[in-house]
């Protein structure tokens, strides 16, 4: 669906469980277009699933749907310009995000662009193995060091290779980012390696790729016991064992729901790192388990090379407090494009399979 001006606008003036009359809305809008503009407008929304609709005649009041909760547009930078105390912001895990059906969050035209993405991506397959071998492990590389540079680590690129490659450690950085990114490549070997464990994810199955993620950095391994801290934000993930497998369980099964794949990559990436399962390396970890899913259908895994940091934990933070997937999925087609154009990685065995 195309979004015109005055639907984005309406979409942005819900907020979850608020509900409105179009009067109300055309009022909040500051009559900049006629009550009727406004009221076929709030149709539409309603006929695609935005709005869920109650009452008859003048008491008809509207009310976001969990696919329009996730579809509302955000000027991120002008969201988190307001100082984190005064966002009106969701503090609490929503349950419902995951709750079934799934919901369609890719436009027509974002489908379009992923698809001829991943066309081109699976015609540049190499049947020469040595020639695939250097392409995977650039992958990693790249992969790897931004991974990692999201989370703080200030390994250049350079001495990523070096370290990863040929096991030469940059005198310039410490033992902890060391090993931050030689986990990193173990746990993308390990994904690579098993492509029959992410058809089905299980929550074993992230478990152990999570082990990787923080071998030897002084993480707890398996489910969090207690609350944590967000920085930045209010957004408190869920605080014990027994909730947090819930809420896994409950993600992987919209997952396994969802028929598209990209769909599937995209809610996982963000819903792992929403739940916060471990008391680290979460956003780590679901970026190699996304990954996963995409190799395993022949798919283009995604290596944020060229993702500003900060772009990509504002757009998270956006999804935590707002629950729109919006910023992050304009970042997460950005980025599948730009991997499936710049890696020759695509094994046909797999694709052929798929």
């Amino acid at each position: 669906m195309h979004m015109n001006d005055t639907i984005k606008t309406l979409l942005s003036y819900f907020e979850r469980d608020a509900s409105y009359s179009s009067s109300e809305l055309h009022t909040k809008i500051q009559s900049k277009v006629s009550l009727v503009t406004v009221k076929r407008s709030v149709n539409e929304l309603y006929r695609l699933g935005y709005l869920s609709r109650a009452g008859a005649g003048r008491s008809v009041r509207y009310t976001l749907t969990r696919k329009g909760l996730l579809l509302r547009s955000y000027d991120t930078a002008e969201y988190l310009a307001q100082p984190q105390q005064e966002r009106i912001a969701q503090k609490e895990f929503n349950y419902d995000l995951f709750e079934l059906p799934p919901a369609t969050t890719l436009t027509d035209d974002e489908l379009l662009r992923l698809q001829k993405a991943t066309q081109d991506f699976r015609q540049k397959s190499h049947e020469n193995a040595a020639i695939r071998k250097r392409e995977v492990e650039r992958f990693m590389v790249e992969m790897s060091w931004k991974s990692a540079r999201i989370e703080g680590n200030t390994y250049t690129l350079l001495d990523t290779e070096q370290l990863l490659l040929y096991g030469v450690k940059s005198g310039k950085n410490t033992e902890f980012e060391a090993q931050m990114l030689l986990n990193q490549k173990a746990a993308f070997t390990f994904v690579y390696e098993h492509a029959d464990l992410w058809r089905e994810v299980s929550v074993a199955a992230i478990e152990k790729v999570h082990e990787l993620v923080i071998e030897k950095l002084g993480v707890d391994r398996n489910l969090r016991q207690t609350t944590v801290g967000i920085t930045g934000t209010d957004y408190v993930p869920l605080g014990n064992a027994f909730q947090i497998r819930e809420a896994l369980e409950r993600l992987l099964a919209y997952v396994h729901a969802t028929r598209d794949i990209y769909e599937k990559a995209l809610m996982l990436v963000l819903g792992l790192s929403y739940i916060q399962p471990f008391a680290d390396g979460n956003k780590r970890t679901s970026r190699m388990v996304a990954n996963g899913i995409l190799l395993a259908y022949g798919y283009a895994p995604i290596s944020y090379r060229a993702v500003d940091e900060t772009a990509y934990k504002e757009a998270t933070l956006i999804f935590y407090e707002q629950n729109s997937i919006v910023p992050f999925k304009q970042l997460f087609v950005e980025h599948y494009i730009y991997s499936a154009t710049h890696y020759n990685i695509a094994d046909l065995g797999v694709v052929n399979a798929a």
